[in-house]
């Protein structure tokens, strides 16, 4: 009887337990859908919704703008959605959005009192305002450096055509030694870097022609940026200066650049003497008596003068470049050539480079242009960036890309 007793006491244990699962499986089924009937939303319980999703890098940073709208509008609720979210694909859908991140705002908006800081960057999406900032990510479109086949077409990131043109497929810096993308091709063996200046035709002697203005600030900062690369280069470069064929700094300009001209055409050995010269003061006649130049210069600069027609065209101002500014045409066809626009510009080998404007980046790009690098491009020139205007001394990076033009 005792072992009987027993053994129906641990039958009466294990009821227990079932009949407990059985009540709490019971109760979970029962009260879940009323949960889910009465849950609050995002969307409910928001006034402003940033919808966003997380596959999306910086491109998709929004925390400046919440950041913003939280101060301006210290009394409406600002809550985030993921697209990826049941709800945030909802939302997605059912308002007709095209790209993310979106900044969705309620009706109730207008009645506060910032609302004129936004209301004319709000457009309608279905129940909401739409604050336009440009947003371009497709949520529904391939990510291409996720490893997930985002659109379910069966094909991963780079593989699908979608990609082809996003910097995560592309050979995105073509002078790294590396296969960034990983198509098996290194820098210019890839056909991404084809109109990368990197990749210009290498040369024997590189040929390097500076567009300036004689009197451009910016024009004089790089001159004096690459004279010492110049000097150090010597004969295995085929250097000249070039001016822009229009002059934005009066008849000055003009005949300073028609001087230059006939330097580099008459006395080429004596130009950068004369240009390091020049580029201290703008002292043109010092200059001249400091390098000793005379002789051929009076019947060069009248001969260019008359060909070029560039008195003639400064008396007439009918034919002055936008009615402001006179014209030098005698680079015109190397202008039109390279599409030169302002002062300066940098081409090497028939190619338009990027360069800074100091010695060093300067000699990096023009080395760049050898089919074999001689010994003195390893030499170590300066990377501080030349003042701007006449005078030598280094000056802030943030005045190194000013261009006239």
């Amino acid at each position: 009887m005792k072992d009987k007793d027993f053994v129906i006491k641990v039958k009466k244990k294990h009821l227990l337990i079932i009949l407990a699962v059985i009540a709490i499986i019971a109760i979970v089924f029962i009260v879940k859908p009323y949960l889910q009937k009465n849950k609050i939303s995002v969307i409910d319980s928001s006034d402003i919704i940033v919808l966003n999703d997380k596959r999306c890098g910086d491109e998709c940073n929004v925390s400046t703008i919440i950041i913003k709208l939280k101060s301006s509008f210290p009394d409406l609720v600002v809550n985030e959605i993921d697209y990826m979210d049941e709800e945030g694909k909802k939302v997605y859908t059912e308002i007709g959005l095209a790209v993310l991140p979106a900044i969705l705002f309620k009706d109730n908006v207008k009645d506060n009192a910032n609302y004129a800081q936004v209301e004319k960057y709000l457009e309608q999406k279905g129940d909401l305002l739409s604050l336009r900032i440009g947003a371009s990510f497709d949520p529904a479109g391939e990510v291409c450096d996720n490893e997930i086949d985002d659109n379910g077409n069966g094909k991963i990131d780079c593989e699908d055509e979608s990609c082809k043109t996003n910097p995560a497929c592309m050979e995105t810096i073509c002078n790294d030694g590396k296969d960034d993308e990983g198509d098996g091709l290194v820098d210019c063996d890839d056909p991404d870097c084809k109109n990368n200046w990197l990749c210009m035709p290498k040369k024997d002697k590189p040929e390097v022609e500076l567009f300036v203005m004689s009197h451009c600030p910016y024009g004089t900062q790089i001159e004096k940026g690459m004279l010492p690369v110049a000097r150090l280069l010597g004969d295995k470069i085929d250097f000249n200066i070039n001016f822009c064929s229009y002059a934005m700094h009066g008849k000055k300009e003009l005949d300073e650049q028609t001087l230059q001209h006939c330097i580099q055409k008459e006395y080429n050995d004596k130009y950068l003497d004369y240009l390091a010269c020049f580029l201290k003061e703008g002292n043109t006649d010092d200059c001249l008596k400091e390098v000793e130049l005379s002789g051929k210069m009076d019947t060069c600069i009248a001969e260019t003068d008359a060909e070029f027609k560039i008195t003639e065209k400064f008396n007439d101002q009918s034919t002055w470049s936008g009615g402001r500014y006179p014209l030098f045409d005698v680079y015109k066809e190397l202008n039109e050539k390279y599409s030169i626009s302002g002062s300066p510009n940098l081409v090497i080998n028939g190619v338009t480079a990027k360069s800074g404007r100091d010695s060093a980046s300067l000699l990096n790009a023009i080395c760049t242009g050898f089919k074999v690098k001689p010994a003195e491009c390893n030499e170590e020139l300066s990377s501080e960036n030349p003042s701007a205007g006449f005078g030598f001394s280094a000056t802030a990076a943030s005045t190194s890309s000013g261009s006239c033009g």
